[in-house]
């Protein structure tokens, strides 16, 4: 690399270093050993002194003696001898050193020197490309980067190796290998078996570990899912065909807000169950999605019905769509809740005067060539005649009803147009107070403190759209069908009734009805299970020693002895478990006690057979709300990190693209310690679990793992990271999780051949940092659906995503199998097969761990010994 020197300066050099080193290997012929691999002809800057080195070298390689003599015959025959001074300058070298013993400080200064200059190239070629802008500024970021990583780690060693030093290294290996009964050489993975049959992770390797995403954790195509921001109400295949980057979720303290999405999955045809709530809330899934317990997330197959599961109290999500009028709203509530849309005219059926008043001055102001004729209880809207019109011109009306997809549509057809969703907080709930002004009954029970609002229809699917409404309202309501052809949606819920006059209200008779709100009664509904109010004791007692006097007196709430339970009958308050959870300082209370969710029970499980299933991946809370519901979303390269770095004591750098960083340390923790991830979760973990953590928290926050949890990564910022890492730790390990959520240059994410492009050149790029690191690459990398097509769903290596490029780059590709995971009953429950899919220099196969699912850790398989 030539070297570019700032304008009107020399560039680091010291001509008596470079003297000295020279001279002593005339003194000492055996300090050319000594200096071996510290310095090149290169590092010398004057170019006499080049030539000299390499005589010097070569005379060396051919086991002769290097001194006076035959250095300067060896130079005389090169024709080199004058150029560099002549037999004089050679004497005058040997001369002027008087002993050969500091020949190695001499030659630390000459490379160090040598060093300054390559990264004085280095930093001028950069701004060469810089000023000339060569390629795009990731090109240029990087290539930077790695010309001075070269400067720190290239060292002499030249681009080519002779094959007698290369047979040499090989040989020396063989004997460690013969020396060591074949005990891995590479870095070991901390499982026996498997260490056995690849050799460790060797360095400058790429090492593919895949399996299928989510673990089966999936929804129909169908599901329902709210865009944040838009308001938009779409499919859940739609969502992924978008790619929509955000969605509403679940934070750790029970908080519901928008989070990011971080990857979209295709999850292919599975078998699904539709989960039905008392509120009349469903969803259908598979068999393994989690939902949220009061004893943490559990999957369907480990729920039952009667359980409490949480659903959002509130769904905040609206449009910024503002464009109709508030009368063009109303008019469409007008028609949706008492239109009749199947003849040639629409038809208005009310008996209201303030509703059809209001009617009529809207269709006035807004269709001024259209009269309101009436015909009974019906109001049709049709053409004034005018003499000499023609019969046939269309009705504006009837287009505009056809443009929505309303016209044509019979009682129990309908349901929101999809601009609805987009509409602005206002105009929804100007919508929705039309559509209960018409068809909804507000009355009272017993007396005035027990009001409900009960919205009666023919259309399931219409009904279904008014229960979410409500929900985005923070309402809480309940859909049931009433009879064979009418479905209901009733607010019973003191406070979502109260809700329901503060926020929607009524127009015309009803509007007139009133009841003294701040004098109702308390709900009996949507508290949490007894169960709940038994952990509360526990944490009570347990953690914390206060009685339950004391929590009651701190806590403001009444529990006048240790043995008298409150919340026998209707189970525990919400508010009431959130003044609990203060005084005891318990996150998992504290999130069973979030009023932003509601304690809905399972009512029904019906298995609907096996329908297209997708997933989302979202890195934080790792859970999503789907139609209403909030449900949740690699533990093998995880354990081989932690291997790593607490048994062998190598810096391992974790590149962790879809987990927040507290969550991977989360997991560490509890695999380390082995501490059931789901106790620590809901915060019940006893005494001893407390000690393990404690114990492994000290050696794990010693330990050399470094994370990056920054997502959407590029290909070229993870190659400079890495880089800077390895330049400050020597990293032993690098883990990526995962490889499909990089972006390669064109970073383009459409699918497709250009996604595949894509991938080839990140697999690539993964294999040239191997490499250039030389350090083990594991990159973690999901299957297609394909495996699920088949009877055997053990994967191959066709069944890797975008396969071709990572198949042919990958050193070694392994797959992670659980048989358990597809047969419940197993003979092989809790053991997970490593498949060796591919080994570039060894043989394929398979490997057998145990598992531990509350751990999230892999163990050898303990066997017996033959």
């Amino acid at each position: 690399m030539a070297t570019t020197p700032i304008e009107g300066r020399i560039p680091p050099h010291n001509l008596d270093a470079e003297a000295s080193v020279l001279g002593s290997v005339l003194l000492d012929s055996e300090v050319l050993d000594r200096l071996e691999g510290q310095i090149a002809p290169e590092a010398f800057y004057k170019e006499s002194h080049r030539k000299i080195w390499s005589a010097m070298s070569l005379l060396r390689s051919r086991r002769d003696p290097v001194d006076l003599v035959t250095l300067s015959e060896e130079l005389r025959t090169r024709g080199e001898l004058e150029e560099v001074g002549g037999y004089s300058y050679l004497v005058g070298l040997s001369e002027a050193t008087p002993t050969a013993a500091y020949a190695e400080y001499y030659g630390r200064i000459v490379a160090e020197k040598w060093t300054l200059r390559k990264l004085i190239g280095a930093a001028g070629e950069a701004m060469r490309m810089a000023y000339d802008e060569v390629g795009s500024l990731e090109d240029i970021l990087d290539s930077a980067g790695r010309m001075v990583l070269e400067v720190s780690t290239q060292g002499a060693k030249s681009e080519f190796q002779i094959m007698r030093e290369l047979v040499h290294e090989t040989f020396e290996h063989i004997e460690w290998l013969h020396e060591n009964k074949g005990q891995p050489d590479g870095v070991r993975s901390g499982f026996r078996e498997l260490d056995t049959m690849i050799g460790g992770l060797t360095a400058g390797s790429l090492n593919i570990i895949a399996a299928r995403p989510s673990m089966g954790k999936c929804l129909t195509a169908d599901t329902l899912m709210d865009v944040p921001g838009t308001g938009e109400r779409i499919p859940l295949e739609e969502y992924i065909r978008r790619q929509i980057k955000c969605v509403y979720g679940v934070s750790d303290n029970g908080t519901v807000r928008p989070t990011r999405v971080s990857a979209w999955i295709d999850s292919g045809i599975k078998p699904v169950w539709r989960v039905t709530t008392r509120t009349g809330r469903e969803v259908k899934v598979t068999g393994h999605h989690p939902f949220l317990s009061v004893e943490g997330w559990k999957p369907l197959h480990d729920l039952k019905v009667g359980d409490a599961i949480a659903v959002p109290r509130a769904l905040p999500v609206f449009g910024t769509d503002d464009s109709m009028s508030f009368e063009q709203v109303r008019l469409i509530a007008y028609f949706i809740a008492e239109g009749n849309l199947t003849n040639t005219s629409p038809r208005f059926t009310n008996t209201d005067p303030v509703l059809l008043e209001d009617f009529k001055r809207i269709i006035a102001t807004h269709y001024p060539q259209l009269s309101v004729k009436q015909d009974g209880i019906d109001y049709i809207v049709a053409r004034k005649h005018q003499p000499g019109q023609r019969k046939n011109t269309p009705n504006p009306l009837t287009s505009w009803l056809r443009e929505l997809g309303l016209m044509g549509k019979n009682a129990h057809q309908k349901r929101f147009p999809d601009l609805v969703w987009r509409w602005d907080a206002a105009r929804l709930a100007e919508f929705l107070r039309v559509l209960f002004s018409c068809d909804a009954t507000i009355y009272t029970l017993s007396d005035a403190r027990c009001p409900r609002i009960e919205f009666t229809v023919a259309s399931h699917s219409l009904a279904q759209d008014v229960h979410h409404t409500l929900v985005r309202f923070g309402i809480i309501a309940k859909l049931w069908r009433k009879t064979e052809h009418s479905w209901r949606v009733e607010i019973t819920e003191p406070d979502s009734v109260n809700r329901y006059q503060e926020r929607i209200g009524w127009l015309g008779e009803k509007s007139q009805r009133e009841f003294k709100l701040h004098t109702l009664r308390h709900s009996n509904v949507g508290h949490l299970p007894q169960s709940v109010w038994n952990q509360v004791k526990e944490a009570a007692r347990g953690a914390t020693g206060i009685s339950l006097t004391e929590l009651a007196r701190l806590s403001g709430e009444k529990v006048p002895s240790e043995g008298y339970n409150p919340h026998t009958r209707r189970g525990l308050p919400q508010r009431r478990l959130a003044a609990y959870a203060k005084v005891l300082g318990l996150q998992h209370l504290a999130l069973l006690g979030n009023p932003d969710l509601y304690w809905d029970t399972i009512a029904k499980i019906e298995y609907v057979g096996e329908r297209q299933v997708y997933d989302l991946t979202v890195p934080d809370g790792a859970n999503f709300i789907a139609q209403d519901v909030c449900v949740h979303n690699t533990a093998f390269a995880l354990t081989i990190a932690q291997n790593v770095a607490l048994r062998e004591n190598m810096a391992t750098a974790i590149f962790s693209l879809e987990m927040p960083a507290i969550q991977l340390v989360t997991r560490m923790l509890c695999s380390e310690a082995r501490v059931d991830m789901n106790r620590l979760r809901q915060g019940s973990l006893i005494d001893r679990d407390f000690s393990r953590l404690a114990d492994v928290a000290g050696r794990l926050a010693e330990a050399p793992i470094l994370i990056d949890d920054t997502s959407d990564m590029t290909l070229m910022e993870l190659r400079a990271r890495a880089r800077r890492l390895h330049s400050q730790h020597k990293l032993g390990l690098i883990v990526i999780d995962y490889l499909q959520l990089m972006s390669g240059p064109g970073n383009s994410k459409n699918g497709g051949e250009n996604r595949q492009q894509e991938i080839a050149q990140i697999s690539r790029g993964l294999k040239g940092l191997a490499r250039e690191l030389n350090v083990p690459v594991v990159a973690l990398s999901q299957l297609s659906r394909a495996v699920e097509a088949r009877p055997n769903k053990r994967p191959m290596l066709s069944d890797l995503r975008e396969s071709g490029s990572i198949e042919q780059d990958a050193d070694l590709v392994m797959f992670i199998y659980r048989d358990d995971y597809y047969n419940p009953h197993s003979e092989k429950a809790g053991i997970a097969e490593i498949i060796v899919g591919k080994q570039r220099n060894g043989p394929t196969g398979t490997a057998e761990l145990q598992f531990h699912a509350q751990h999230v850790r892999f163990n050898d398989l303990a066997k017996d010994e033959i």
